[in-house]
């Protein structure tokens, strides 16, 4: 027991301890001095027109930016974009900038390269057609530039000239002769000018025609009526045909075939009635027959043309040619060619209308 414990006493006695101490702290210097150092990171910097290229072993944006010598306020905007080599690097240079609008002032934080008009849209304003501005909208502002805006004030007035409308008058088949009615109301136009007067702040009005339109006036129309009724001819007459519309202002009527005639006038004539042998001529050259009448020619000259019936219609002689003439036909006498005797004694003497086709001399009714 004596000799174990001599033994252990003895080997804590030797100096062994002391020189594994020793190696343990010699290790540790040494990796503290082999511990590699910041790796130095390259910076590719873009400022405007110029290109900086530093390698920086900062660490951070800043430390290359002021290792490169580059100046930068806080207002600049700074981006970097970290590639696998190089770590790149913009500055956007910006300025405070004011625009005065609408009597509010206000300051703006816009890029040195902005031109006003790039700071007008960064603020939401937009310019009239004949709003001003104090400044090219393409022109670069510097720093503390103040853009002044003045707003137009645009006014329209329009003066307008009444234009009277017609009143037209229309002949109505359908309607009773001596008729007449409204059909369509007449409305006023106008002749319309519209001024705009501009007005700018610190200048004259400017008033100018913006625009000039006329609205055509709507005619009055007015309807007559042209329709007649007549007794439908007898066995006396010469023809079917019978007059189923006069109008009076135009100077025409129509007949039952649906033939219009111009006439001038109308003349109540002593009718009588003739005839004679077959072939027979008559004083103007023209054959004697239906629709050839005798007349005074210093009254209604050879040639005339005419529509012949009774005042109520039941006898129609119908259209007939002044042709011939005779002792006893005088002043506004005629005399009706027939194709019989008995039909001449039949008709007797009577009165007749005579629509004159082609005109007369002397006074007639209208």
């Amino acid at each position: 027991m004596s000799q174990r414990k001599g033994l252990l006493c003895s080997l804590f006695s030797r100096p062994l301890w002391r020189g594994t101490v020793f190696t343990a702290t010699c290790l540790a210097l040494a990796m503290l001095f082999y511990l590699p150092a910041t790796a130095a990171v390259v910076y590719e910097i873009h400022d405007g027109e110029n290109t900086y290229r530093v390698e920086s072993s900062s660490g951070d944006v800043n430390g290359a930016l002021d290792e490169a010598g580059v100046d930068y306020s806080d207002i600049d905007l700074i981006h970097a974009n970290e590639g696998e080599d190089v770590v790149s690097v913009s500055i956007t240079r910006r300025q405070y900038v004011t625009v005065v609008c609408d009597d509010v002032s206000t300051s703006m934080l816009a890029n040195t390269d902005d031109t006003v008009a790039d700071v007008l849209e960064r603020m939401n304003i937009t310019l009239g057609e004949f709003d001003q501005i104090s400044m090219d909208p393409s022109e670069v502002p510097e720093a503390g530039s103040i853009i002044e805006i003045h707003r137009a004030t645009i006014t329209y007035r329009t003066e307008s000239t009444p234009l009277p409308y017609s009143s037209v008058r229309t002949a109505d088949p359908e309607m009773d002769r001596g008729e007449e009615a409204v059909t369509q109301e007449g409305v006023e136009g106008s002749h319309n000018i519209t001024y705009r007067t501009i007005e700018v702040e610190g200048s004259e009005p400017v008033e100018e025609v913006f625009s000039e339109t006329t609205i055509d006036p709507v005619d009055e129309v007015v309807s007559y009526g042209t329709k007649v009724y007549f007794e439908r001819p007898t066995g006396y007459s010469t023809t079917n045909e019978y007059i189923t519309n006069i109008d009076d202002e135009a100077g025409t009527f129509t007949t039952s075939r649906g033939d219009t005639y111009t006439f001038s006038g109308t003349v109540t004539l002593e009718a009588t009635a003739y005839t004679a042998r077959a072939g027979a001529i008559c004083s103007t050259g023209r054959l004697a027959r239906v629709g050839v009448v005798a007349v005074d020619p210093d009254y209604i000259p050879y040639g005339t043309e005419m529509f012949i019936m009774s005042a109520d219609g039941s006898f129609v002689y119908g259209i007939a040619v002044a042709g011939d003439c005779g002792g006893a036909i005088d002043n506004w006498d005629v005399d009706l060619y027939m194709t019989s005797r008995s039909n001449c004694i039949n008709f007797g003497r009577r009165d007749v209308v005579a629509y004159m086709i082609t005109g007369i001399t002397g006074e007639v009714d209208a």
